[in-house]
């Protein structure tokens, strides 16, 4: 069967497109007050001019580069406009800024390149996709054209660095995005199976460079890089949907617990960081600012997450519906969202990711390099312990004592690295894949040092960054008294990972291998003295190496080293981070911190769980236990929630007011979409809904708006009435502060009855002797 690419689909269906016009067509908000926000655009406007074509584009150094930046928002924008409005005066711009540099541009160049083509290829792909795909103005030629500016022009500069070399996590997240966008718009099914495979097996930048938990790789880095990562693998997955290809379900919904950790963590909900990174750097710790609400909190990311997963799938995220509920709804954004999806897709066949498993006997030894004396390596209750001199292994020195086995295919090893006799601060044990015996050969190696770092090199390898990515020095948590390392290769492509535990694999180092790549490789461990003429004798535990014998112990597994609960609606959805050698894992609760606790389930063989015998508005207390043959651990850390069924915000469907009588004023409080505010002149006021019908509100929310803080309402009465004459306080509230902008603070009627009016009656703001404004009022009710 050929395989057709389907159009529109970078990363919009025919289907999305005609149920946000149907949505914007009907008023209904969000989506109309958002298009407001894009139309109102200066490059929405038929009277945009452009701000190129240029031959040629650079970033870092920049060249020309806002020109292009402008001119393809424009062409997003107006290919949009033409999309919505039907006139196809928009579509004709679009199409002259779009051919404009498809005929002009022959070079994008620049050390960053990647990370504009990531930013900007859903408007530049969706926009070409638009109008291709639904102007009847569009021609084959006009295809063609497009179709020559991204292979020849766009697409190398997506990835300039080679096969397989691609910047770390967000860099490189980026560059995949760019790449899948235009390959779907190329109907080019070999690049976009390339994309496929490199998104689901490069662990430094794909599906594969995350944990458990859902850390991604700069988690913990900064918060806006960590969106930027979070963002292109989404935005890439989506359009991958639209092809009929569900990377969503890898790695046990994988994105579903980054999108997740990302919205916990930011809507200040305290949770503990497990150390991680990428080739970038490796993190012991959460350093980042949490609360982040650049890029509007993450509404595009965020709001592509929830329908994947809540809509299509049917499962939970509550810490993204918690953020929902204040995030803004932009110009972009409001292109993703949906309240239904029925669409479906196919998850890929399982990837060659290489198993390991104990090894016993069967190792070869060999001394590298002129290492002297000899050396050598004897297994006994679990441990391998390795003797070997050398001068080192740093570069062009390849000194060591190396124990290996050979592997043809995809291969991997793992070991714990347990002590490092100290025979010079710079001697290192850990493990090595290299192409031959013979000094000097291709290799990798990661390995532990007596100056307590953890050590990478690879010589001879294509190393994206060159030798200041390949070769690095580490620091690990101190806390950690024995570390793991970690090789694998699939291809031509090894890559050296860390891990505290020996499940929370960070991608610390990329390499490629160049022609000629040889079936079969040397793996396994190895120390070096640094010291020649003198052995080191350095211990190994837990090793494992693809076609072991399987012969070790086993040994009791670690607690999971993180749990996270996370409080849904009649369901408590779980996480964990897995334990080494654990077969499976028993989930326990309790009703109280602390507190004595029952098994709920048994025998669960993957990380996650979700807890559906709870009772809403209760809380509970989970921890996880490991087990294998040889015992059960000890409890996980602890984590809690309370589940609760997710009031409805009524205010829908009415008519607003203010004491201005200003009701176009007064709708943007109750437009559901906080990127618009409510604007008062004065400092005491009343805010008004008309739901048109009775409700009982139990609660509402005030969310402040973008503007100043005096602005800020202070002092108020929640009233409610069901005449719109005669009103009943059911709320005060007095000294309200509002610790950030768009921040959501939700109040409790004590006593709630049923009313069809509602009003904010504002008798203070904070401060400001003019103006008074909120960016939303949200009225909720309960609803089966």
């Amino acid at each position: 069967m050929v395989r057709v690419i389907k159009h529109p689909g970078a990363p919009l269906t025919l289907s999305d497109l005609q149920t946000v016009k149907a949505y914007v067509d009907q008023g209904k908000e969000p989506w109309k007050s958002a298009y407001n926000q894009m139309a109102g655009s200066p490059m929405s406007r038929l009277s945009y001019g452009g701000y190129g074509p240029f031959a040629k584009v650079s970033r870092a150094p920049d060249e020309n580069l806002q020109a292009w930046r402008n001119d393809m928002v424009a062409i997003w924008n107006l290919s949009r406009m033409w999309y919505f409005t039907r006139d196809e005066r928009y579509a004709e711009n679009a199409r002259k800024f779009l051919l404009g540099w498809a005929t002009t541009q022959t070079e994008f160049s620049g050390s960053e390149s990647m990370l504009d083509l990531g930013d900007y290829a859903y408007m530049f792909v969706g926009g070409a996709e638009i109008l291709r795909s639904t102007w009847p103005g569009w021609t084959e030629a006009d295809t063609a054209t497009v179709k020559k500016y991204f292979k020849n022009v766009l697409m190398p500069a997506s990835n300039p660095y080679g096969e397989s070399q691609f910047g770390a996590a967000n860099k490189g997240a980026l560059a995949l995005a760019a790449l899948g966008l235009m390959a779907i718009y190329n109907d080019d099914i070999e690049a976009l199976d390339k994309v496929v495979y490199q998104a689901r097996t490069l662990a430094h930048i794909g599906l594969r460079n995350s944990n458990d938990i859902g850390m991604l790789g700069d988690y913990l880095r900064d918060q806006g890089h960590a969106y930027g990562q979070l963002k292109s693998l989404t935005m890439l997955a989506e359009a991958l949907w639209s092809q009929g290809i569900d990377i969503y379900s890898d790695l046990d919904n994988r994105l579903l617990a980054a999108g997740e950790y990302f919205a916990r963590v930011n809507e200040l909900v305290p949770t503990a960081a497990l150390p991680f990174g990428t080739t970038d750097a490796y993190y012991t710790s959460d350093r980042t600012g949490h609360g982040w609400q650049g890029a509007n909190g993450g509404s595009v990311a965020l709001t592509q997450i929830y329908g994947a997963y809540v809509l299509r799938k049917g499962l939970q995220a509550p810490f993204i519906a918690q953020r929902r509920l204040w995030m803004p709804v932009d110009g972009d954004s409001f292109m993703f969202l949906k309240d239904s999806d029925t669409s479906q897709a196919t998850p890929p066949a399982a990837l060659p990711i290489p198993s390991t498993t104990s090894i016993t006997s069967g190792f070869s030894s060999a001394d590298i390099g002129g290492a002297t004396p000899a050396g050598g390596a004897t297994y006994a209750n679990g441990k391998w312990t390795v003797q070997g001199a050398g001068a080192d292994i740093w570069g062009v020195r390849d000194s060591c004592h190396f124990t290996y086995k050979a592997i043809t295919g995809n291969g991997a090893i793992i070991a714990k690295v347990e002590s490092i006799q100290n025979t010079s601060p710079a001697a290192k044990a850990g493990v090595m894949m290299r192409t031959s015996l013979e000094p000097g050969a291709p290799r990798a190696w990661m390995a532990i040092s007596n100056r307590d770092q953890a050590e990478q090199n690879m010589p001879e390898l294509a190393v994206y960054g060159g030798t200041n990515y390949g070769n690095k020095a580490l620091g690990i948590a101190s806390s950690t008294p024995s570390y793991w390392v970690k090789l694998e290769r699939i291809g031509n492509i090894i890559t050296g990972y860390l891990s505290p535990d020996g499940t929370n694999w960070a991608a610390t180092d990329v390499g490629r291998i160049d022609a000629p790549v040889p079936d079969t490789i040397y793996v396994g461990l190895v120390v070096s003295s640094v010291a020649n003429g003198t052995l080191n004798s350095s211990t190994f535990s837990n090793v494992q190496i693809t076609g072991g014998d399987g012969g070790a112990p086993s040994v009791v597994p670690a607690a999971p080293a993180m749990l996270l609960a996370s409080a849904g609606d009649g369901a408590v959805p779980l996480r964990w981070q897995s334990s080494f050698g654990a077969t499976s894992y028993t989930v326990k609760r309790s009703a109280f911190s602390g507190g004595p606790s029952s098994t709920i389930a048994s025998g669960v063989t993957g990380s996650s769980y979700t807890d559906k015998s709870v009772i809403n508005g209760t809380t509970y207390y989970y921890t996880v236990t490991a087990t294998n043959a040889a015992g059960t651990s000890g409890n996980s850390p602890a984590d809690s929630a309370t589940p609760e069924h997710p009031m409805v915000n009524v205010a829908t469907g009415g008519t607003a007011n203010d004491s201005a009588s200003n009701a176009a004023n007064a709708r943007s409080a109750f437009d559901q979409n906080s990127a618009t505010q409510w604007f008062y002149s004065g400092v005491t006021g009343w805010l008004q809904y008309d739901l048109g019908h009775t409700e009982i509100v139990q609660r509402y929310t005030v969310t402040s708006s973008n503007d100043l803080v005096p602005r800020d309402p202070k002092n108020w009465q929640f009233q409610g009435s069901t005449d719109g004459s005669t009103w009943t306080t059911l709320d005060t509230q007095s000294n309200q502060v509002f610790a950030t902008r768009l921040k959501l603070k939700t109040y409790t009627i004590a006593n709630p009855a049923s009313y069809r009016y509602y009003r904010l009656n504002i008798t203070a703001n904070n401060g400001d002797s003019k103006f008074t404004d909120l960016a939303e009022i949200g009225l909720f009710a309960s609803k089966p």
